[in-house]
């Protein structure tokens, strides 16, 4: 059996449906973005969607990555979370529900902190994605080093993957799972995550980009990572970060996903199968969904083409139902 151990932050979800972009304008959001907010903000918004029609799940990248894993085999992999959540009844929530998609949590409780929340405010096929960490960002490397539990199951890991979210505020921590994966001879796959970490963490995103095995992020966040890297286009990225080994996979929305490796020998675009705009309920989740059909196919050893299209198969799977919740229905995919 495969496993998979995932560093992220554990959040409650929930998912609003807006008629129109008064709260966008409100709390000066974009209209497919995501952005980081304090809690008494995350307090306000959450008292002006009272009254509007919403729905709750486990969220979080890297959560949402190994719940559809599962689903795609059927919960024959072993997929364990870690990340902190706070001591009160959204934790025990999360828990509960990942139970149920067969991921393991492995969480540090943090007392004086609620477990993270984020609101996803969906307008047709728009959502703008916010966050308000909490506990999520309360973690220590003593936390990760004096649990045994963890440690080794990142020993019998057969990868180790990041959200690039995971970053923010635990940089000690991440570093420490980067480097124990390099010098273990350790596959680890790493998520840019969004757009805004490449302007606000240059140098850990550079130190990460550098690093990982295998790195996954959507076109904008990639052409934010070129001045970083120094690349002239996000072509020549791609190429640049294949010749050193790595595997990257680049989405674009409906547009071809471009997966490069075989260090720069193979530069693949994968088509997306075109969907009827009245089959897209919410495209929340949709990259994460994407990594986890890619790292399917790569751990089954699959081409990475056929890795891309398990890729597109679980995004699409996703979006056709509210929030990040996985299909009552077995995959229709062999594996």
């Amino acid at each position: 059996m495969n496993r998979i151990v995932a560093f992220g932050n554990p959040l409650l979800d929930t998912i609003v449906l807006m008629k129109d972009n008064t709260l966008l304008k409100k709390y000066n959001l974009k209209s497919d973005g995501q952005k980081e907010i304090a809690q008494n903000e995350m307090k306000s918004l959450m008292e002006d969607i009272k009254s509007y029609g919403k729905t709750m799940s486990a969220g979080g990248c890297a959560q949402n990555t190994l719940k559809v894993i599962q689903w795609l085999l059927r919960k024959q992999f072993s997929t364990t979370i870690f990340g902190a959540v706070g001591d009160d009844n959204e934790g025990q929530m999360l828990q509960d529900i990942l139970k149920r998609d067969g991921v393991e949590t492995n969480y540090v409780r943090q007392v004086n902190y609620p477990t993270g929340v984020t609101v996803a405010l969906v307008n047709g096929t728009n959502r703008s994605l916010v966050a308000c960490l909490g506990a999520a960002e309360v973690l220590s490397l003593a936390d990760l080093t004096s649990n045994p539990d963890i440690m080794r199951q990142a020993e019998n890991a057969d990868l180790i993957y990041m959200e690039g979210f995971f970053l923010t505020k635990r940089t000690e921590v991440a570093h420490f799972v980067l480097n124990y994966c390099n010098s273990h001879n350790k596959k680890f796959a790493f998520n840019l995550s969004g757009e805004y970490m490449c302007k606000e963490e240059p140098e850990i995103l550079k130190y990460f980009t550098e690093r990982s095995d295998i790195i996954f992020g959507n076109k904008k966040e990639f052409e934010a990572l070129c001045s970083i890297m120094k690349q002239r286009n996000v072509k020549d990225l791609l190429i640049y970060l294949s010749k050193s080994g790595k595997i990257v996979a680049m989405t674009n929305g409906a547009n071809p996903v471009v997966c490069v490796g075989d260090g720069g020998k193979s530069y693949d675009k994968v088509i997306v199968p075109a969907m009827k705009d009245t089959e897209i309920v919410d495209t929340t989740g949709a990259g994460d969904s994407f990594v986890a059909g890619f790292l399917v196919g790569h751990l089954l050893k699959r081409s990475l083409v056929n890795c891309c299209e398990l890729g597109c198969y679980a995004a699409q799977e996703i979006i056709k139902r509210r929030g990040c919740v996985v299909p009552e229905h077995p995959p229709n995919v062999l594996l």
